[in-house]
């Protein structure tokens, strides 16, 4: 079996998807709770799930059920209400909280509709904002710290910057950050909430990755949103997108629609995954795991001196390369593998990820350091390795000691890379 995915290919498009070393996408036929089955038949151990969207496993049983049923036209129809809706909804406020809920398809569409509505009823015309929002161009910036023509302020999580905008409350809408656990501490996060509290301006938390990953709700109690928007660890895979908050800020949300809004398979993969995932249940199961292999790998890498470390824990982590060359030998090796990872960003087991499984992927990472033993003996981890892997998965400045000076450099240095 072979497919043609070439030149040739009509889609109009570039998604993002795991790609081989000459940029081709990687074909994927099945997928069964933490493993992925390529046109040859070969397994591989899934560390991407979608970029963390199938947090319960390829192929869960019960979610699965629930979308057959769904389609069979046995929960409701997309036509209008349904039961399942007022589930959905009063499970996200439950989990979430919030004086009102909405949905939309994807997190990229919930977070704009949702700045915009908070634009629309402050009216300031400045977002300042951290972090990656998704495809849309509206929070493309051209330079940091300065406004774009949609006026969005790309701070950095740098809270010297932060601090000065907010200086100058008056023009400012709302601060969106999307929160890091990996490269941001409590104090990162208690200091941020100091400075927006005093400047009595709202914040709007992106959560469509962290909502859900570590917990039942929010990824941080220390951040207090007046807005949150969750996406990826919602539906296992299945196109929905939640929004929450203050109903003074939401007002204009109350005149958006779409024709699948009520379209009942989304809509069952949606309670019966966010029904599991409020437990706790699954995200204790993956942070064990994780933690085990991280631990298992953090010590190979020492033992076979292969200069890479683990930022993060068991529920979402990244490797952190010494530096490019280092990066790509080492997926490569895991290629070879048969592990998939999500390259030079964060790595997101589900909860399949368990038992037999980690045995497996730590046979497979010994082999991939192997491979490698010996062959970067001249080079270590540096700053500069912790802030570029940082700005990989984050698309900002990790929390380390530095000058305005040092701020100025380190983002000189990797805005132009």
């Amino acid at each position: 079996m072979t497919i043609d995915i070439g030149a040739r290919n009509p889609l109009a498009q570039e998604p993002t998807c795991p790609r081989d070393a000459d940029g081709r996408p990687r074909v994927f036929v099945e997928g069964s709770g933490a493993y992925l089955t390529d046109l040859t038949g070969r397994q591989w151990i899934d560390f991407d799930n979608a970029r963390g969207s199938v947090v319960l496993g390829h192929g869960d049983e019960e979610v699965a059920e629930a979308i057959a049923q769904a389609a069979r036209g046995r929960s409701g129809v997309g036509t209008s209400w349904s039961p399942m809706l007022d589930d959905l909804t009063g499970q996200l406020r439950q989990v979430f909280g919030g004086d009102v809920v909405g949905l939309y398809r994807t997190g990229t569409a919930a977070l704009r509709s949702v700045t915009c509505a908070v634009r629309e009823i402050r009216d300031r015309s400045i977002v300042l904002s951290a972090g990656y929002h998704g495809y849309d161009p509206m929070w493309h910036c051209e330079e940091p710290f300065t406004p774009n023509r949609h006026g969005i302020v790309e701070f950095l999580f740098d809270l010297d910057v932060l601090a000065e905008w907010l200086s100058r409350p008056a023009q400012v809408a709302a601060v969106v950050i999307s929160p890091d656990h990996m490269h941001l501490g409590d104090r990162w996060y208690a200091e941020f909430s100091r400075l927006t509290r005093a400047a009595d301006v709202p914040v709007i938390a992106d959560e469509v990755k962290v909502g859900l990953r570590y917990r039942a709700g929010l990824s941080t109690q220390l951040l207090d949103p007046a807005v949150w928007i969750v996406a990826k660890c919602l539906a296992n895979g299945s196109p929905v997108a939640a929004v929450g908050g203050d109903a003074h800020l939401l007002t204009p949300l109350r005149d958006v629609s779409f024709t699948s809004y009520f379209e009942p398979t989304a809509l069952a993969a949606a309670t019966t995954t966010l029904r599991r995932m409020a437990t706790g249940g699954p995200q204790r199961s993956i942070r064990a795991a994780g933690e085990s292999f991280i631990a298992h790998t953090r010590s190979t890498f020492a033992s076979t001196g292969v200069p890479i470390d683990i930022a993060g824990n068991g529920n979402l982590f990244q490797f952190v390369c010494a530096d490019s060359e280092v990066q790509d030998a080492f997926h490569a090796a895991a290629a070879a593998e048969g592990l998939l990872f999500f390259e030079g960003d964060n790595q997101t087991p589900s909860a399949a990820f368990a038992g037999a499984v980690v045995e497996d992927a730590c046979g497979r990472i010994d082999r991939v350091c192997r491979a490698l033993a010996g062959r970067f003996t001249d080079r270590e981890i540096t700053e500069h390795s912790w802030y570029a892997s940082a700005w990989g998965a984050m698309d900002g400045l990790a929390d380390r000691p530095r000058t305005r000076q040092q701020t100025l450099a380190i983002v000189e240095r990797l805005w132009a890379d």
